[in-house]
């Protein structure tokens, strides 16, 4: 079954508020999960997003809503695979990366990259059966892209042709604006947008290269993760991981977002033979060892980030799941 991250779904009715619509309203026209807002369940099928859809369209009266979503696109918005994006060397490969990782955000669509000669070609890939609704799922992509690499190169973005696979709308005026001067067509067989090679070779403004390794290492977990199935420890974990900037989230933060209460959090937990201070540790040692080999951030920053409270609670700590100190660890393995 198609699914799609949750945090998208929400993000783009977060949007459609900001418009003037009743958050509450399009959840209950679209019979959308009470909990979506806080990302419960983690997923939603296809039907849910096309509700979605519908009701913010219908309570935003706005035709061009997914222009306007792809336009305000955080990168937060996608979680782990963002921090790949906001790291990678250059503009091609975090759009590549994206192509490559779409599917830990959804399976209805995705995206392809083809370089030429002396342009490449980025195209919408649509992985389950159309539905007229889904053109608005195509218009945030298409605005998202050209937002997220303006936002992130240092000269402009200005692609050469664009494309839309749906019949001419009735007001183009909105397509018309966000991708000048480039002419945009519609009734295309795919959605796409091309750019000259040298502009996607451009550098990502404050791109780290330990930090993308660390965090594409992550995704690429969590993408296997996703094929092996979704267990109470994996969400768990990944929750965990999501908020180990700066503070150590505390078992009743991770079970209000899982929107379970505590007592049903750990017995789920045990019944998969782990429990929430293993999950901790776990994800501490293992964000620890990422950093350490990065060789890029220093042993305070590392201590902050995973929520210690000095750097020698830290190095303690990381000595009594190693065997050695991070400085140790750090010299073996850059």
């Amino acid at each position: 079954m198609a699914r799609l991250s949750s945090n998208i779904v929400a993000f783009r009715i977060a949007i459609a508020a900001q418009e003037g619509a009743d958050i509450d309203g399009i959840l209950s026209a679209s019979g959308a999960p009470p909990g979506l807002m806080r990302g419960e369940p983690p997923y939603v099928d296809l039907q849910t997003e096309r509700n979605v859809w519908d009701a913010i369209v219908e309570a935003t009266g706005r035709d061009d809503i997914g222009l306007v979503c792809g336009q305000r696109f955080p990168t937060q918005a996608n979680g782990m695979l963002g921090y790949v994006m906001a790291n990678a060397p250059t503009i091609r490969v975090a759009v590549e990366k994206c192509c490559t990782y779409q599917r830990v955000l959804g399976d209805s669509m995705g995206m392809v990259c083809e370089r030429g000669p002396d342009t490449t070609r980025i195209s919408i890939e649509q992985w389950s059966p159309w539905h007229d609704t889904l053109r608005y799922t195509v218009d945030t992509f298409m605005a998202a892209i050209l937002s997220w690499t303006n936002a992130n190169a240092p000269a402009p973005v200005c692609p050469l042709r664009v494309g839309f696979r749906y019949e001419r709308p009735g007001d183009v005026s909105s397509y018309e604006s966000i991708f000048a001067p480039a002419p945009v067509t519609f009734g295309a067989d795919d959605s796409y947008q091309i750019y000259e090679n040298s502009t996607l070779d451009q550098p990502v403004i404050g791109a780290s290269q330990g930090v993308f390794a660390v965090f594409e290492d992550k995704v690429q977990r969590l993408l296997g993760d996703l094929e092996l199935g979704d267990t109470w420890a994996f969400r768990v974990r990944q929750r965990i991981l999501d908020a180990l900037k700066g503070e150590a989230p505390s078992v009743e933060r991770i079970a209000s977002e899982l929107a379970v209460s505590v007592r049903k959090l750990q017995q789920r937990l045990s019944d998969e033979c782990t429990s929430y201070s293993n999950l901790l540790t776990d994800a501490r040692r293992d964000l620890a060892e990422e950093y350490l080999k990065a060789g890029e951030v220093g042993n305070d920053e590392i201590a902050y980030l995973l929520g210690y409270s000095e750097v020698s609670v830290f190095s303690r700590s990381f000595k009594k799941w190693t065997g050695q100190t991070p400085s140790e660890f750090r010299a073996a393995n850059t």
